[in-house]
């Protein structure tokens, strides 16, 4: 069955749906061929990928391709500059990619297009390497920027206690992209029902002068119930020491 017409999207899915394309679970089904597949656009299925691949490979050779992408990159960017330029285009373009977000429910947990996925290391070593090579002043801009939108504080004008939650904040990121599996082994959706919670409280952290690294630990950080978060507030359900010996061990 088809939901809306605004969504080809199956209301009953079974294990027997698979994508025409790739083989996955389907979700979706087309208005014209009625061929079912796993994404609502089919140009993000892998299977797509695949193929299109396939019939690039066997009508033009690499360095055509090359030729022809570097062109249409030259254009694409002499046409973006001059949109970049309008400012009702730049707020059509801002309200289009609120709006998707929303509609999908946020960032958050499973509402997140890189849940549960992980980058290829060859790719995390070129966006390493890419940032590192990357002039020093993009960033300074970038702040200053979002600064003059009032988007960010000045470092200057932020206390004690905000410039150590920015950094708990940072480390307790890169913990649950990197530790996730550890953290959540059930796969709970991270959002409306669960919440990500620090052990050890990043209040009791700034208050004890406990390094940000060890607050933002994967090992300080686990999924409960938004309700048992919120009533726990800035308690700690483990003590210092015990988060320091859970650090210390290997398992």
């Amino acid at each position: 069955m088809i939901e809306n017409k605004i969504m080809p999207k199956l209301t009953n899915v079974t294990v027997n749906d698979t994508c025409f394309l790739c083989g996955s679970q389907a979700f979706y089904i087309s208005f014209n061929s009625k061929k079912l597949r796993c994404v609502e656009k089919v140009s993000q299925c892998p299977g797509h990928a695949k193929k299109a691949q396939a019939s690039r490979d066997a009508n033009i050779t690499t360095e055509e391709r090359k030729a022809h992408m570097k062109r249409m990159s030259e254009n694409g960017n002499t046409t973006l500059k001059k949109l970049h330029e309008d400012p009702i285009w730049r707020a059509k373009k801002s309200a289009n990619l609120s709006n998707a977000i929303k509609k999908r429910g946020g960032n958050v947990g499973s509402n997140n297009p890189m849940y549960g996925k992980t980058h290829k290391k060859s790719s995390i070593e070129k966006q390493k390497l890419k940032a590192k090579n990357r002039d020093p002043i993009t960033y300074v801009k970038g702040v200053a920027t979002k600064i003059t939108n009032g988007i960010c504080t000045p470092k200057e004008l932020k206390d004690k206690w905000e410039l150590y939650l920015e950094q708990v904040n940072n480390f307790t990121s890169r913990s649950w992209k990197e530790y996730q599996h550890i953290i959540n082994p059930s796969n709970l959706p991270r959002g409306k029902k669960y919440e990500l919670d620090h052990k050890f409280s990043k209040f009791e952290g700034f208050n004890r002068n406990i390094p940000p690294e060890i607050i933002g630990h994967y090992k300080n950080l686990e999924l409960i119930s938004r309700t048992e978060n919120r009533s726990k507030r800035t308690k700690c359900s483990i003590t210092l020491e015990e988060l320091y010996e859970s650090i210390r061990s290997k398992n």
